[in-house]
């Protein structure tokens, strides 16, 4: 329901979130802003519970996809807000090759391994803390993967910062290490409607991407090793465009995807932060994101595979395409296209990456 807001100072607190089925208790974390703006963290699977943000005319609504109980979110299928990983993506056949040795991952998809496998980052209850500053406040979110985990090789400790300002900038920092060589390519999955999470479908929603080329998938939905530039495409975003202009067309790509659902291959000053990486613009609120990201690439998917069986916060049943992701990922470049080898992780080098939510309204 939409509701006049409370203006928060910045503030985060925490609150019980219930007990997971092996008797765990989880924590639900509240960050806010002088904006208007809250989110709503558990430190199960570091979900996005809850992000309410004011539109034009000053209304707060919740803007991304979600369940009202923990218990949902132990059966959810759709990653819905989850941190992903180890590895974001399918790896076909659960099969990994790293610097010539060969690891036989778990099988989590019919024949291939999805987002890291079962029970991975997103089912995981991670061990949290808070820090507040003047500037910002934060949630500090800690797992340690072992090794083997899923197929995986190396011990990795994952560690994810959430952070909100005053700005409105929702700030989501990576950092992992590893004892042994393996791959990482993490990100978050929340699925936003900028008009509210129970409007449905995004069609009017108009999208802006930083990139001028995108990778083919083939019907398996694994990227064909093409590098196409969008001129001319219907994954040509490179100005705000809305999503119902070609999502429902006979186009190969989208319907292999059943919308869209592939990698853009993220132009350079995006990658330094110069620029942004992508937006979205919801014209009947006024409400807009705009993401910054690190990395490389960035997967734009339109829930197409929601399908009305899951029961969403206040009662509301998703369906197709009634939300979006922006999804930064390091898989993908503009010089090698999809290479398994740009997620590897080494010893001596840690990873960082860092991705940045900015929440803005106009006319």
């Amino acid at each position: 329901m939409n509701t006049q807001p409370n203006i928060h100072c910045l503030s985060i607190s925490q609150s019980d979130f219930g007990r997971l089925h092996n008797g765990k208790n989880v924590q639900l974390f509240t960050l806010s802003n002088t904006q208007g703006t809250e989110v709503k963290i558990t430190n199960y699977g570091g979900i996005i519970v809850a992000l309410n943000t004011l539109d034009k005319h000053g209304i707060s609504a919740d803007i991304v996809l979600g369940y009202d109980d923990i218990s949902s979110y132990e059966t959810d299928p759709y990653y819905l807000g989850a941190i992903i990983g180890r590895y974001a993506g399918r790896i076909d056949q659960g099969v990994l090759s790293i610097n010539g040795q060969q690891y036989q991952l778990s099988i989590n998809n019919i024949d291939n391994q999805l987002h890291g496998g079962m029970q991975a980052l997103n089912k995981q209850l991670w061990q949290a803390t808070t820090q507040s500053t003047t500037e910002k406040v934060s949630l500090i979110l800690q797992h340690s993967s072992p090794d083997g985990d899923n197929g995986f090789p190396g011990n990795v400790d994952f560690k994810v910062k959430y952070s909100l300002n005053n700005n409105n900038e929702f700030c989501i920092e990576y950092y992992a290490t590893t004892d042994k060589t393996t791959v990482i390519n993490l990100t978050q999955h929340s699925y936003f409607n900028l008009a509210g999470h129970n409007t449905g479908e995004v069609y009017q929603h108009q999208v802006q991407i930083n990139a001028d080329h995108f990778l083919p998938m083939d019907k398996r939905v694994y990227p064909t090793g093409e590098i196409r530039n969008v001129h001319n495409t219907q994954h040509d975003f490179r100005q705000l465009t809305a999503i119902n202009k070609h999502i429902n067309s006979d186009d190969e790509q989208i319907t292999i995807a059943k919308g869209f659902d592939n990698y853009w291959l993220s132009k350079q000053n995006a990658v330094t932060e110069a620029a942004f990486i992508a937006k979205a613009f919801e014209p009947k609120s006024g409400r807009q994101l705009t993401v910054y990201s690190d990395q490389p690439s960035l997967v734009f998917y339109t829930a197409n595979y929601i399908d009305g069986s899951q029961i969403g916060k206040g009662d509301f049943i998703y369906q197709k395409h009634g939300a979006f992701c922006f999804e930064p990922l390091r898989l993908a470049t503009q010089h090698s296209g999809a290479n398994i080898n740009n997620t590897l992780l080494q010893p001596e080098t840690p990873f960082y990456s860092k991705t940045r939510w900015f929440f803005t309204h106009s006319d």
